[in-house]
């Protein structure tokens, strides 16, 4: 007769020790982000342009797919050439594959709101879980993983850039690949090589600027490792050699198309030198120590001092502050013996050093003529793009392995939780995030999206006056919130304008600066037509309440009496 089965008392339920810390970790994140989610369709976190960017294009992949249009090209925005998405916006792409019904059910603002949110918390536990590979206690390893996944680099760049907070998981993932491809081996090469090669697929979609210095970072540990250990590398560079020919076949297949798009198609971007340029996004030397904005703890006379450093707020990320740079030096030199501190306090010099940029800045001025190591990719092709200040992430990687190390060290030598919690508390509260995390609330105004709106510009191609561009963003949420209605000139993407469209924006601004009340002659009215027309506009849409002037009385003249439209002044564009 079998026995009765007894239920477990719930004090006696084992929760897995990860799965503790991965709520912890999002608990953390929600708190940070709370801001937004009282309001979260219509309040993002974060500042600037930028989001409004992100949030387009996460809207347009459902969108395209659902219209049967390529989600990686568009002539929605920057009409009638369009652009590719893969410069700007490659991580729209995975988002939303993963979060395509909470797209369609609440909005793309929702979406990115979730995603900043939760890729805080996924960077973390990611981090946690490789530094579990060396440091054997939970707590310290969780300590590690906080300081890295709500390290100043991602509450820096949740400030605009979705893409690099969700990107912050793969730095942690690609270190434990490595680890099994270069050290423990324990693995066949075949399926070393397919992890190798989606990783490296998944993190083209997200950043390819971080799947790059990904390569860069692990080349550096395998050259320090190979350094270290001479007598082994031929023993093991067989199966390393087989994982990367393995890897190669698929991610080849599968990045052959993006990648000939991005640099070789009809819209791809072209470019005399770097497009941000190659001295400005770079870590200041007084970033180490000298809290920014985005710090809690960041008096005035700090900010100050900060708030003169080249870039914006966004690429500051080098803070790491006196007690964690204490806490490196010393670490690294009591347990140079130990491989995780010889290696990770190597790492985390060299690439500190990188992200100095070209040539050494200290309070936002450079200070030597005398070119740094990073001269040298700033003038190479594709690497002149990378942004020297964001090397920072695998600076923050090695310093929390580090750090976490030495917390368990202190525990095993002393066992005393107060010494414990000093140590973790001198170095995490520097680095602790404005709370809570800056957040900005859109306006009410939502046009176009009435159903009379929809069936009036349902495939019109329209002007905006002004034209969308970083300056002027607010076009593309309504682009968006409009369900892509239309399409437009100009917009907010990395790329040229469409043919003509600058040389329009020259003469109309010209016209309309003059006075309130344009004087436009028969031979520029033709000349504005031809360009309208060339340029298939169907629709000008007129913003009164930041356009220039005499913006009305022209286009007045040109195509008669307006229409009033959600606030605006509507046009339409007869065919020639």
């Amino acid at each position: 007769m079998a026995r009765a089965r007894t239920a477990t008392p719930w004090r006696q339920v084992r929760i897995p020790s990860t799965g503790v810390v991965a709520g912890v970790y999002v608990v953390l994140a929600f708190l940070l982000t709370i801001s937004v989610w009282g309001a979260p369709s219509t309040t993002y976190v974060g500042e600037g342009p930028d989001p409004l960017q992100a949030m387009w294009a996460i809207g347009w992949v459902p969108f395209a797919v659902g219209h049967g249009l390529s989600p990686l090209v568009t002539t929605y925005m920057n009409s009638p050439t369009g652009f590719d998405l893969l410069w700007p916006d490659p991580y729209a792409v995975p988002i939303a594959v993963v979060f395509w019904p909470v797209t369609l059910a609440f909005g793309a603002m929702v979406t990115y709101n979730l995603v900043v949110t939760l890729g805080l918390a996924l960077g973390a536990l990611c981090a946690y879980i490789a530094i579990r590979r060396w440091v054997s206690g939970t707590i310290a390893a969780a300590l590690g993983g906080l300081l890295y996944g709500f390290s100043p680099y991602m509450t820096g760049q949740y400030l605009g850039h979705v893409s690099l907070v969700l990107a912050g998981a793969t730095p942690p993932l690609a270190l434990i690949l490595l680890d099994e491809i270069v050290v423990r081996q324990r693995r066949r090469a075949r399926t070393l090589g397919i992890l190798a090669a989606a990783l490296a697929v998944a993190q083209f979609f997200i950043s390819q600027e971080v799947l790059l210095t990904e390569i860069m970072a692990a080349t550096l540990v395998v050259v320090i490792l190979a350094i270290m250990h001479r007598d082994e590398v031929r023993a093991r560079a067989g199966l390393v050699v087989r994982t990367l020919g393995v890897a190669a076949v698929p991610a080849v297949i599968l990045l052959a198309y993006p990648t000939w798009l991005q640099f070789f198609g009809t819209d791809h971007v072209v470019t005399a030198g770097a497009i941000h340029g190659t001295d400005i996004y770079v870590t200041d030397l007084a970033n180490f120590v000298v809290p920014t904005v985005a710090q809690l703890l960041s008096p005035q006379v700090a900010t100050t001092i900060s708030s003169h450093f080249t870039g914006n707020a966004s690429e500051w990320d080098a803070y790491l502050g006196i007690p964690l740079i204490l806490l490196l030096f010393v670490a690294t030199v009591r347990f140079w013996r130990v491989p995780l501190i010889r290696i990770a306090g190597l790492v985390a010099l060299i690439l500190s050093l990188l992200s100095l940029g070209p040539h050494l800045h200290v309070q936002g001025h450079q200070v030597l003529t005398l070119p740094l190591p990073w001269w040298i990719p700033a003038h190479l092709p594709v690497f002149e793009d990378i942004l020297p200040a964001r090397l920072m992430v695998y600076v923050d990687l090695a310093a929390a392995s580090i750090f976490a190390f030495v917390l368990r060290a202190v525990w095993l030598m002393r066992s005393r939780f107060a010494l414990n919690l000093v140590v973790a508390l001198a170095v995490l509260l520097p680095l602790a995030p404005t709370l809570p995390a800056p957040a900005t609330v859109l306006a009410a105004r939502t046009p176009f999206t009435s159903e009379h709106s929809a069936q009036a510009l349902r495939g019109a191609n329209v002007l905006f006056e002004p034209l969308p561009s970083l300056d002027y963003p607010d076009s593309l949420l309504w682009q968006r919130t409009a369900n892509y209605t239309f399409s437009m000139l100009g917009g907010y993407f990395i790329g040229p304008y469409a043919p003509g469209v600058q040389d329009l924006q020259r003469t109309i601004h010209d016209l309309t600066t003059r006075s309130v009340t344009a004087t436009v002659s028969p031979s520029e009215r033709v000349a504005l037509l031809s360009a309208l027309r060339a340029l298939m506009v169907t629709t000008v849409i007129v913003d009164p309440t930041v356009v220039t002037p005499g913006a009305p009385s022209l286009f007045t003249q040109l195509l008669g009496s307006p229409v009033a439209e959600d606030g605006f002044l509507v046009w339409q564009v007869t065919p020639g």
